[in-house]
């Protein structure tokens, strides 16, 4: 009975305190809403994507309708200002300090910069950002064909986030089956009368099956959630 109350318990704790990528565990009651968390992260960042490549092309527009560029990142802090989601929010930060930066003698780039140092989380599309300003400024080079370029590859990787979530369903979908399998196969085999409880606490033959199934459950939990963060971690953000 201990060596199945400890396969319990393992199965039990790896099911629901189990860290999804990316995130530290938070106690089972972070647990129980994680997946629904991870599902809007998925979703979010097709969405962050896009939002970003629209700040790009809003900018692009107004340089091409004559706006200055400090004045453009001034208008744009207004119009992202009233949109409470995590994007607009470091959208506006990024504004602001690109603005501060400006007006205390430096140049937006800078501020670009210094915004994705202070916030990694979409430091890349910062510091792209800040790098077509430079581009422009030692090269000569339009500065909204740059900018362009760049909305165009954040809409490609939304679009790829996109694709990616609809090729990864049937996976994620696999690695949810095999993880409470075990446990179905257990309890329809106690309805039917089969009894394998008792064969894997009372036969030595059977402790050792129950210690090496727990090793492969856990085992395909990790090495599937690897699988799938390293295929979700190619796609740029």
């Amino acid at each position: 009975m201990v060596t199945l109350a400890c396969a319990v318990l393992l199965l039990g704790a790896a099911t629901w305190l189990w860290p999804a990528p990316g995130h530290r565990r938070s106690g089972p009651i972070g647990a129980i809403a994680r997946p629904e968390r991870k599902r809007r992260r998925r979703a979010n960042l097709a969405t962050d994507a896009e939002d970003y490549a629209k700040l790009v092309r809003q900018l692009a527009a107004m340089l091409r309708a004559g706006t200055s560029p400090a004045s453009a990142f001034g208008l744009l802090q207004t119009i992202w200002v009233v949109d409470s989601t995590r994007t607009a929010t470091d959208i506006h930060a990024g504004c602001t300090r690109a603005l501060a930066q400006w007006h205390t003698g430096g140049t937006l780039q800078d501020g670009l910069a210094a915004h994705a140092a202070a916030y990694p989380g979409h430091g890349r599309l910062w510091t792209r950002l800040a790098w077509c300003f430079a581009i422009s400024e030692e090269s000569g080079a339009a500065l909204a064909d740059l900018l362009d370029t760049l909305a165009e590859e954040a809409e490609t990787a939304a679009d790829m986030h996109r694709a990616l979530e609809a090729a990864l369903a049937g996976p994620r979908a696999t690695s949810r089956l095999l993880t409470y399998l075990p446990g179905i196969g257990l309890g329809l085999g106690q309805l039917l009368g089969i009894n394998p409880l008792a064969v894997l606490t009372t036969h030595s033959v059977g402790r050792v099956a129950l210690v090496c199934g727990a090793a492969l459950w856990l085992g395909n939990r990790i090495w599937c959630a690897r699988m799938l963060r390293s295929i979700t971690n190619k796609v740029p953000s």
